[in-house]
């Protein structure tokens, strides 16, 4: 028995949340987006090992009581496992400190498999409270998605054989998950120029290499090539052994590969930006205030000038390829968040041509895809799903002339102010003053020429 007044009290005297407890003023079955922010919080402590909700207790530890707004275990088992087809073992009880002052404790138990709602559980706007096929995870006493580091430990809890007994689906989750930790990880290292040398790290660079030369050797003649020890070739291939510098060495010489390569972030075989001089001379050409640049932090600058490059370009260009004038006006429901695909492209685009005919409203978008044709081209198409996170990947396998060139064409300036980045953007200055801009790229400058300039209706 986890529960008893007892417990209750010694968790209020501390007067203070954390993963294993938190402070609820009372708790609901209805409406759903009050379940849904209590699903959640069992969700979390169901895969972090348990924990208490502490009811009728304020944020600050302070005893409120609940009132009269018990609910019955019996109803919040059967919506939990009508709501995501499954079972979660909880303990819940109420005490009487006084007359109309009630209070609980709902623990929730460690669970043996890993715990995800199978749909979307939506606030009144729209948004998620729960996200389908997400892990929840107890961190910084809030129930959160689950990070890498958390990950780990749920890996963890996977692998101590004989104590639990996970689902193949489980582990599939675990592993997907973590690999899309890892890809958003790796790129942000690239982009800053971050690196740190692990056992993964090594092993990465490893099947790199190997996937470059596999036609001439196979992963043992490799293995032996390089000194490894012969009954453990495939340890250091899986990052199971930390390598000796004899090897590292070896390789080097062995696949010509740059002297640092094993101590500097890579994805396949491609340097970081930050380490290219074309591509810092592009951004720098750029850039009103270089001084501050550089106190703002390079290697952030890096990432936050890519990462929001990418985002913009991605809402310019679905915004670009809608023909449907009409369904680019946002409905009543979608006002309520600012980060909404048609609220953004309405107040970044479309309230800027309103007053324009329908035949100069196409003319223009057809300007403008002439004119940033290659860009368009060179990066993902508008029906991924994540079209910025697609172009902001996809950069990075793109050569240089090009990266310089996308800079180059796509940003107007850039400035830090206050230790504050700002972008300002040519597709999006060039629609919000209603002007057709002509120009050339370059490539030996680096630079875009703007050789002529028209208001819209000149283009008809």
């Amino acid at each position: 028995m986890y529960n008893s007044l007892e417990k209750f009290f010694e968790l209020v005297e501390n007067k203070t949340e954390n993963n294993r407890w938190d402070y609820k003023r009372e708790i609901h079955l209805n409406p759903n987006n009050s379940f849904a922010n209590l699903l959640k919080d069992i969700l979390a402590f169901a895969n972090s090992g348990g924990g208490w909700l502490v009811l009728g207790v304020d944020d600050e530890g302070n005893i409120s009581g609940i009132g009269h707004n018990k609910i019955d275990p019996t109803s919040l088992s059967e919506k939990i496992m009508s709501t995501i087809n499954q079972q979660i073992v909880f303990e819940l009880n109420y005490y009487d400190l006084e007359v109309d002052k009630v209070v609980g404790l709902l623990y929730i138990y460690d669970s043996e498999e890993i715990l995800v709602s199978p749909k979307n559980l939506n606030d009144e706007k729209n948004k998620a409270i729960v996200s389908e096929n997400t892990i929840y995870y107890r961190r910084n006493a809030s129930s959160t998605k689950a990070n890498m580091d958390d990950l780990n430990l749920l890996i963890y809890k996977v692998s101590r054989l004989g104590k639990y007994e996970f689902k193949s689906e489980d582990l599939r989750l675990l592993n997907n998950k973590k690999s899309e930790y890892s890809k958003f990880k790796q790129e942000d290292q690239f982009y800053k120029g971050e690196f740190k040398f692990s056992v993964s790290g090594f092993a990465e660079k490893l099947n790199n290499i190997f996937n470059l030369h596999q036609s001439d050797y196979t992963k043992y003649e490799m293995g032996i090539l390089l000194g490894l020890e012969v009954s453990a070739i495939d340890d250091y291939f899986e990052g199971k052994r930390f390598p000796k510098l004899e090897y590292l060495l070896r390789a080097v010489e062995i696949f010509d590969l740059p002297h640092d390569y094993f101590f500097q972030t890579t994805i396949g075989m491609e340097k970081p930006f930050i380490q290219n001089p074309l591509i810092t001379f592009a951004i720098l050409q750029k850039t009103e205030n270089k001084s501050e640049l550089f106190n703002y932090g390079f290697s952030n600058a890096f990432q936050k000038i890519f990462n929001d490059t990418a985002k913009n370009f991605s809402v310019f260009k679905k915004w670009l390829y809608c023909d449907d004038r009409e369904s680019l006006k946002p409905k009543s429901n979608e006002w309520e968040s600012l980060f909404h695909l048609n609220v953004r492209m309405y107040e970044e685009y479309e309230k800027y041509l309103e007053d324009i005919s329908e035949e100069l409203y196409f003319k223009f978008k057809e300007h403008l895809k002439a004119q940033y044709y290659k860009e368009i081209e060179r990066t993902p198409d508008i029906d991924e799903r994540f079209l910025n996170e697609a172009i902001y990947t996809s950069l990075i396998s793109s050569d240089n002339d090009f990266v310089c060139k996308f800079i180059s064409e796509l940003i107007k300036t850039i400035d830090v102010v206050d230790d504050k980045l700002t972008i300002e953007y040519n597709f999006l200055y060039e629609v919000q003053n209603k002007i057709a801009r002509f120009r050339s790229y370059d490539s030996e400058q680096m630079k875009v020429q703007f050789e002529s300039q028209k208001n819209l209706d000149e283009l008809l």
